[in-house]
Parts: structure tokens; sequence; C-alpha cells
């Protein structure tokens, strides 16, 4: 650089092209759609693997009667008045299972024996193709397998994006999404549905960070709270999505095909998109960086020469005559205590928020006083764009310290107060009787 010429720093360059000029608002476009697809793929298990009703099949007394007359489970199957359903997993034990008749002098009415077989509410679910009746295990083990997925992600889709560019994380992401997604509605079995899951999450599980930051990256420091903000309700947006497609395509396997043939669509633009520059002079590409700045400056109709992008510098970089010890940089933040803090007090935040975000979104089905499952996870998911917006009104204001403390604190009292709330059948107080499946 030459003497008394005066280094540029990128956030000033990015602030001199405008957030909101056309380059930034079509690549805002181009990314915001893989993060609503990611809502797709990282809560579309809640109902694909939802849970259904299900009762004890009894051969004898099937199709004997009216399909709407059940009179005969009176004596059959025992009534839990606690759930206000009929048992799930045990039935009455037959006096002779020899001759088997379905009368009420046919049945043992103070002995129960395990079902063998059932009878499912609802047809077209995972539930009742595998056969998960009374195998509540396997069915919440989607949950907990899609979860470790997510987790295997994390590990590598940050290292892809720091190594090879965050275009190619967000591709190799939405095409893995794609792959092992479409594969999933075709699994012949259980297992192999499972095994999918998990290929699925741990390739695919890196789309929503992987455009998030190459949203972040568009923009300068001002902005940022915005885009994430932005980033953050188009994920609501997804999830309300979800829950409609659920509510109207009740196959399983065509609710996943739906929801993961558009990952194609992103896996063929983004290579056609620009790298982030902020990445590009990472690593010391800062001929490429200053050509992308270039043609944005002229999309916003802009003069380049007026940016003065031959003095572009980063604080980041080194001289190019300067070599680094990467080795005793990696020892040095190890030994920083600093950092070891933040790690520690961020790492128990985040696990705190997902248990708490997830645990929420998992079980709003059953949170709200409605019997519509779908009415309550769009309720609960909706509320989040209230508190998206008042982050940014209060993020800059107070700082992120207290912003935080409030939240967790709010959350924390309104979480607890959830075991102090009476016990709520919906259905019961309504017709004062169990579910018309029973």
């Amino acid at each position: 650089m030459e003497e008394g010429k005066k280094e540029i720093n990128l956030d000033s360059i990015l602030e001199s092209l405008g957030p909101y000029g056309r380059y930034n608002i079509l690549n805002f476009v181009l990314l915001l759609f893989p993060v609503l697809l990611s809502s797709f793929f990282e809560c579309g298990f809640i109902f694909e693997a939802r849970e259904v009703d299900y009762r004890c099949e009894i051969p004898i007394c099937e199709g004997i009667s009216d399909f709407n007359d059940t009179s005969w489970t009176n004596f059959s199957i025992p009534f839990n008045h606690e759930k206000n359903k009929l048992e799930s997993c045990v039935r009455y034990a037959p006096i002779d299972e020899a001759n088997e008749r379905c009368s009420a002098d046919a049945f043992y009415m103070n002995k129960t024996v395990p079902c063998k077989s059932f009878v499912y509410g609802e047809s077209n679910t995972l539930v009742k193709e595998f056969n998960l009746g009374c195998e509540e295990s396997k069915r919440t083990l989607v949950g907990t397998i899609h979860s470790t997925g997510m987790f295997a992600a994390m590990v590598f889709t940050g290292a892809i994006s720091d190594r090879f560019g965050r275009k190619v994380a967000i591709g190799l992401a939405s095409i893995a999404s794609f792959i092992f997604g479409m594969s999933r509605a075709f699994s012949p079995n259980y297992w192999v549905y499972i095994a999918m899951h998990f290929f699925e999450a741990g390739f695919g599980g890196g789309l929503y960070p992987s455009a998030y930051v190459l949203g972040v990256e568009l923009v300068g420091l001002k902005q940022r709270v915005i885009v994430s903000a932005i980033c953050n309700m188009t994920f609501v947006v997804g999830e309300v999505i979800i829950a409609l497609l659920a509510l109207f395509v009740d196959n399983w396997r065509t609710y996943i095909l739906i929801l993961y043939s558009p990952a194609i669509i992103v896996g063929v633009y983004v290579w056609f998109m620009n790298e982030s520059a902020r990445w590009l002079l990472s690593k010391g590409r800062k001929e490429e960086a200053i050509k992308i700045l270039k043609s944005a400056a002229k999309i916003n109709n802009l003069d380049p020469r007026k940016l003065d992008l031959d003095a572009l510098g980063d604080p980041l970089l080194r001289p190019q005559n300067q070599t680094v010890d990467k080795q005793s940089q990696l020892s040095k933040a190890l030994r920083s205590s600093i950092i070891w803090k933040r790690l520690l007090i961020c790492s128990f935040l985040w696990i705190t928020c997902s248990l708490v975000y997830y645990g929420l979104s998992i079980n709003s089905t059953s949170l709200l006083p409605t019997n519509n499952r779908y009415v309550n996870f769009m309720l609960v998911v909706l509320v989040e764009i209230p508190a998206y917006i008042i982050v940014v009104v209060v993020i800059d204001k107070y700082g992120r310290k207290r912003t935080l403390m409030a939240c967790y604190v709010t959350c924390a009292v309104t979480s607890l107060l959830f075991a102090f709330l009476p016990r709520y059948s919906v259905w019961s107080q309504r017709t004062g009787g169990p579910l018309p499946f029973t």
C-alpha cells in the first residue's frame, strides 16, 4: 500500500454500498429461501412422527356391529380415567382363549394382558405403517436421532464453511438434505427410516447457519441485528407452513416429499451466487473480493471508483510478507481465560435455549387448551415474531448481556408456571366423554 494512503475497512465499504440496495435485497431473498427450508428440515419431524391414538385390537369383537358402536370396549379394554381414554397397551384377558366370545361374561374384568395388535386412530401415519403401537421409545427416538445428526453437522459445517466458503457449505447442505430427505420418504422399514433421518440431519443440518452467516456478512455491523431478526422470522414463517402442510397432507411419505423437494432448487442456484467478500479477504483473495464489491456497486447504481476499493484492508489480515504460526495462535487461544469463560457460558446458554425452544415446539401440540395440534403449534411459534422485533429495538440500547438476562429470567419464570397449571382435557370438558376413536 502506498505510504500515506488510508486503509479502508470492509465494514465501511458495506455501509457505503447501502444495506438495502438492490444487490443486498436480491441476495437476501436468495438466502432467506434456504433459511425457510431449514425450518422444514429441522422441525418437520414433529408432525412426521407425531403421536397417534391407538388401542388394542380385539379380533373377535372388531366389525361385529356398526362402525361407530364400540360399546364392547367397555368390557374388553380398561378405561384410563386419568387420560380420559382407553388403555393403549393392555386389554382384559379372555376367560376362554380357545373359544373367545365378544360378550361381557367372556373377559376377566380384574386381569389384563398385553396387546398383540392395535387399531390406530389415523391412517397413513408413520406410527401405523411401522406398527409402533406401545413402542413410544421408537417414536421419540426420531427426535433424538435428528438432534444427534444436527450436532454432528455443527462439527464439520463450520470447517467446510471456513475452508471452502459459505456458498459451498450451503450447496452441499441443501443437496444432502434433498438426497437423504427424499430417500427417507421411501424407507421400507423403521431402521432404514432412522438411518436416513440421521444422514439427512448430519449432512444437511448446516444449511441454516451457513445461509445465516453469508447473509450477515453482506452488511456492516449496524445492520447485523436486523438481518438476524429477519432470518429468525423467516424460520417462524417456515414453521407455520409446516403446520398448514401437515393439516392438509395426512400421508407422511407425501408430506416428506413436499418438504424436501425444494432443496434441489437451492442446490442449483447457490453456485451462481457471489461468495462472501469477508471470507475471501480472510483467505487473502483480495482481488476476488474487490471484483464482487465492484459488481455490487454497479448493481446498486454506485460508482465503484468512489469506494476506493484498492485501499481495502482488514485488521484481521496479515501483511503479505508476514507469516503466522497457526499452532502458536491456537496455543494462545487455548490459554486465554477470557475465551474459555465466554465459551463455557455461551455453550451453557445455547444448550439451555435449545432445550427450551425444541421442548416447547415438540410439545406444543398439547400445551394449549385446544384440540387442534396444528393450531397449537402455530400459536406457539408465532409468538416468536414480536420477540424478534423487540430484540431489534432493545439490544443496541441495553446491550447483549442485559437483554439475555431479561429474556432468560422471563423464560424461566413462565416455564416454571406450567408446573402449577391444572390438568386440562379439552375433549372431556367439551363432550364429557372419551375421544370418538375409542
